[in-house]
């Protein structure tokens, strides 16, 4: 048998073989360009912000040698201070109590103030948001604010409604404000 005739028996016999073997090669042929061209990209780019970011942590340890400690001390004293402007929780009471004499000393009521507390979360903390409405006339309102903007608490200011009425000759203005304070969990 010549060898032509032996090529010609071998394909004739196995094509389907043969035709798997060329897919076969053909696959990994693919993969190793898609691997040469994806994941060696991606290896690059992942490469370079690994650097970046070394770059970054040696700038920022080279500014901490130089004195940015300090600032970084000045930062955590800073944040000591304003823990200790917050009150323990079991200072609620005084704060609603400094809220009905704001009232008071503006010649006005406080009917009754609402409230809900959840936690800060990262921070030992507890936000109470508190709610209620006050009526009088401009001047009173404006002092009641006033009272409020001058209180020793933190306080944050959610949402705040004025409106007007006028009663015969008088006018009225009603006040519902909704404020957040913060007090220290687990302390009594």
């Amino acid at each position: 048998m010549s060898r032509a005739q032996l090529i010609q028996t071998l394909w004739g016999e196995n094509r389907g073989k043969f035709l798997l073997l060329l897919f076969i090669l053909l696959l990994i042929g693919s993969l190793q360009l898609w691997q040469g061209y994806w994941i060696d990209k991606k290896m690059e780019s992942s490469r370079i912000e690994l650097l970046r970011v070394q770059q970054d942590l040696r700038l920022n340890q080279q500014r901490v040698a130089e004195g940015g400690g300090a600032k970084l001390t000045g930062l955590a004293d800073d944040l000591e201070l304003f823990y200790q402007r917050i009150p323990a929780k079991s200072g609620l009471g005084n704060f609603i109590g400094r809220l009905y004499s704001y009232a008071a000393d503006a010649g006005i009521d406080i009917d009754q103030i609402s409230y809900s507390t959840d936690a800060v979360e990262g921070t030992a903390l507890l936000g109470y948001g508190l709610s209620f409405t006050v009526s009088g006339s401009y001047t009173q309102v404006k002092k009641f604010i006033h009272r409020i903007e001058n209180s020793p608490s933190v306080l944050i200011l959610d949402n705040i409604s004025l409106a007007g009425a006028r009663r015969g000759a008088a006018e009225t203005v009603s006040l519902q404000l909704k404020l957040q304070t913060f007090f220290r969990e687990g302390e009594q």
